[in-house]
């Protein structure tokens, strides 16, 4: 037993160290401030790629208690979803499969709050196969364990997505629908949904709400009716509002900010049906965040459920992420130049040099002296006059050198001494210091979320363009929209792309009044997917 655990631990030691590796890790922390109790949810999500087209995924909630696997006198414990993801194109149509312990996942109501009304959050141990081809989106997933399936169909017309919903285990149907419109600097984001058993359709539940947004200001707000089946409304954590157990409740949310920079300013209105039968107030108050911290003071309980007994007035909120990846250490590759990366020059200098994390200067204090090292991932004055962008393992960051005269490449590799700054709400470092030290090759990542945690790092998308414009497109990834900008001295032509078009967008993600955009660096870095 013993040779076997080590011939085994061998083994999975050499296919780990040769492929890719990425270990994330999203905190969800609240604070009731009454007593001191705390809710905290950290949330695994662990990657191995040995190939392009094939991927190990474990996603786990580490809060929750887990089974085992127990082999021989050894016992691990089994997380809560393990699976094979395998993607590639046939015909022109973006195929996905996941096998093992999944989970299917599909909505268009998360808008505010977390609350979802219709769509699927459907756990699986078997099989899930999804497709995208133009403005079709489809995917089903079967579970082995109780034989039940779910599938869903969405279609975007005329920047109309529309979702169909199904699962079998309590026979539920839903559907919904997202639009997005843009009047100058009025931008709406409008969504609504129902959802009903199948043996029941006319008794349904519906949830519509609305998001608008002018300059810095943002008006949210959304309303809930609960027909026959409670459970046609998914809750998040800790929402004040999860109380509505009965049909014919109602719930309304309303939220009003003010954007500045990192900073938002709010109030807030929270309603509902038993508060009302009870003539109790609505639940109001004023809420304050720095990116992923945020501060509430209410009239009334703020939070629910977990370990928070009384009534808290005051409650903060702090969410994080963290992720590392890791490129194969094993390589088999023949023939090929190798790289001077800057770990190779410490060595052969002799000297080692601390430096600060990219994620620490923008995380950091502001007015901060720091000395970090990165890869030049967009040459100075491409995208920003004085300006370029480096990144490390972590993250990018953008390095501000109007005095700097040296021509920098991409794959350079630099370390930089200089003074935090805050600029339009990116967090830059005006450079005192520059020095190219070596070589190496920038790696972009997926952009999985529209968060300040991906600012000034060199990320791609895949989806189909919905909206073009002379100087810009708007992408759908399935999972969000981003606008991709194209900066005068790129000289990248969009003329052979139309909406509808599939493509791979590669560039630095950044902001503008507060909108998320990539600025890709060339004609390179914008592929038509056939």
């Amino acid at each position: 037993m013993k040779k076997f655990l080590i011939t085994l631990m061998a083994l999975l030691s050499f296919i780990v160290f040769a492929g890719n590796f990425s270990l994330s890790v999203l905190n969800l922390m609240t604070i009731g401030l009454n007593d001191g109790s705390f809710d905290n949810f950290p949330i695994l999500y662990a990657t191995y790629e040995p190939f392009d087209f094939l991927k190990f995924k474990v996603n786990d909630y580490l809060a929750l208690s887990h089974d085992v696997w127990n082999i021989g006198d050894f016992s691990i414990a089994k997380p809560r979803y393990y699976y094979l993801e395998s993607k590639f194109n046939v015909f022109g149509v973006d195929l996905t499969i996941d096998a093992l312990k999944a989970r299917l996942k599909s909505t268009q109501t998360e808008k505010l709050d977390g609350l979802r009304v219709g769509g699927l959050k459907f756990d699986y141990y078997g099989l899930g196969l999804f497709s995208r081809y133009g403005i079709f989106n489809l995917g089903g997933a079967y579970n082995l364990d109780n034989n039940t399936f779910a599938a869903f169909s969405k279609i975007d017309l005329f920047g109309y997505v529309f979702g169909v919903y199904y699962e079998n285990k309590y026979n539920q149907l839903s559907a919904d629908m997202n639009k997005e419109f843009n009047f100058g600097n009025i931008s709406l984001d409008m969504w609504g949904a129902l959802s009903a058993k199948t043996d029941n359709l006319m008794e349904f539940s519906y949830l519509v709400g609305a998001r608008a947004r002018y300059n810095n200001f943002e008006l949210s707000t959304q309303f809930l009716k609960i027909g026959a089946n409670v459970y046609d409304a998914d809750f998040q954590t800790g929402d004040p509002m999860d109380m509505l157990l009965s049909s014919n409740d109602w719930a309304i949310y309303a939220d009003l900010d003010y954007h500045l920079n990192d900073y938002v300013l709010g109030i807030f209105v929270r309603h509902n049906s038993v508060w009302y039968g009870s003539e109790m107030l609505p639940l109001y108050g004023a809420k304050l965040s720095y990116k992923d911290f945020t501060l509430k003071i209410g009239n009334g309980d703020l939070l629910s459920g977990g370990s928070f007994g009384g009534k808290q007035l005051i409650a903060v909120e702090l969410n994080y992420f963290y992720s590392l990846d890791f490129e194969s250490l094993l390589n088999f590759s023949f023939g090929k130049k190798e790289n001077i990366s800057v770990e190779k020059v410490e060595k052969q200098t002799g000297e080692k040099t601390s430096y600060s994390s990219l994620m620490d200067v923008a995380f950091g204090q502001e007015g901060n002296i720091y000395t970090v090292k990165g890869i030049v991932t967009s040459p100075k004055d491409l995208l920003g006059k004085g300006s370029f962008y480096i990144q490390d393992e972590i993250s990018g960051l953008m390095i501000y050198a109007p005095s700097f005269t040296e021509s920098l490449e991409i794959g350079d590799v630099v370390v930089v001494t200089g003074k935090s700054k805050l600029w339009n709400g990116i967090v830059e470092l005006v450079a005192d210091s520059i020095e190219v030290v070596g070589k190496d090759k920038p790696k972009a990542d997926v952009l999985t979320s529209l968060s300040d945690v991906f600012l000034s790092s060199l990320v791609y998308v895949e989806g189909t363009i919905k909206e073009k414009g002379k100087y810009d497109f708007v992408v759908d990834t399935g999972e969000f929209l981003i606008k991709v900008y194209l900066k005068k001295g790129t000289n990248i032509d969009i003329s052979n792309l139309s909406e509808g078009s599939k493509v791979k967008v590669t560039g630095i993600l950044t902001l503008y009044k507060g909108e998320y955009e990539i600025l890709p660096r060339g004609q390179f870095d914008v592929e038509v997917l056939k």
